[in-house]
């Protein structure tokens, strides 16, 4: 797997890459009907559309779940008893500028059609810097977006959790044969159902700072809503935990490229919580 130079530069453009909480609808998008049989383009999907409807109630999908916040949703991974991780982005107040309060949240498991399995209020979230300031702050870069959510109920205890493992990134560009890299996730134009993409390209790892750990460049199917779905490798029956899904960076002309956090963002942060 080849990282070419440009991405450098499209990552250096970063207000290109845009990171949102979906809004909670039904309604796909709609077609456009100015130029007959186009296409249906959705941002993230990259080429064919590769998502399909995993079942909820299998190992690892009864761990991914929605989290909802008055209208809006993300997805997370359960990754301990009472611990889900997510994009940081999920918690930004976007028009006041703030970080949003845990209260207005619920993560939801083994959500279909309107229908779950369970749910739970969220206690708080961590961010890389700490628990979030309820007054100031800002959106976080790439490398730093993501939160460590505590849950009120410890739905790990009884649905399971994944545990992260050190990153290796040879695992990546030299994957044991067999092995492939999945994301799943709640998307915005399905987003009554859970779906994966199975099979997708992880392109390589890229440092985005001093001190920073890298972050994950993938064609993974992802768009709205699957902010902090997590990026599976599946060996054999073993799946483990890569990174989670932060954002897009649009490429004019060519396929989007999405934008994961590595495990170890959060990895040494999870293990002191816990």
């Amino acid at each position: 797997m080849i990282v070419y130079r440009r991405i450098v530069k499209w990552l250096g453009r970063i207000l290109l890459a845009t990171v949102f909480l979906a809004p909670l609808t039904a309604t796909a998008m709609a077609t456009d009907k100015s130029i007959e049989k186009k296409p249906l383009h959705i941002r993230g999907i990259k080429g064919h559309d590769d998502r399909v409807r995993v079942d909820i109630t299998a190992a690892p999908w009864k761990m991914i779940g929605r989290l909802n916040n008055n209208g809006s949703f993300c997805t997370g991974i359960l990754v301990g008893p009472s611990e889900v991780v997510t994009a940081a982005h999920c918690f930004w107040d976007k028009q006041r500028q703030k970080w949003a309060v845990p209260s207005g949240f619920h993560f939801v498991l083994g959500y279909e059609k309107g229908l779950y399995e369970a749910q739970t209020e969220i206690v708080s979230y961590s961010l890389v810097s700490g628990p979030p300031l309820m007054r100031g702050g800002k959106k976080p870069p790439l490398a730093d977006d993501w939160a460590l959510v505590t849950l009120k109920v410890p739905l790990g205890q009884t649905y399971g959790y994944i545990r992260p493992v050190p990153f290796d990134a040879a695992r990546i560009k030299q994957p044991r044969p067999g092995a492939t890299f999945l994301q799943a996730g709640y998307s915005k134009d399905i987003p009554h159902i859970l779906t994966s993409d199975m099979d997708c390209d992880l392109l390589g790892v890229q440092k985005t700072g001093v001190g920073k750990e890298p972050v994950i460049l993938h064609r993974c199917d992802a768009t709205n809503g699957d902010s902090g779905s997590p990026i599976l490798m599946r060996d054999g029956h073993r799946y483990s935990l890569i990174g989670i899904h932060v954002a897009t960076v649009t490429r004019p002309e060519e396929q989007d490229i999405g934008i994961a956090v590595s495990v170890d963002n959060f990895r040494r942060k999870l293990a002191v919580n816990q």
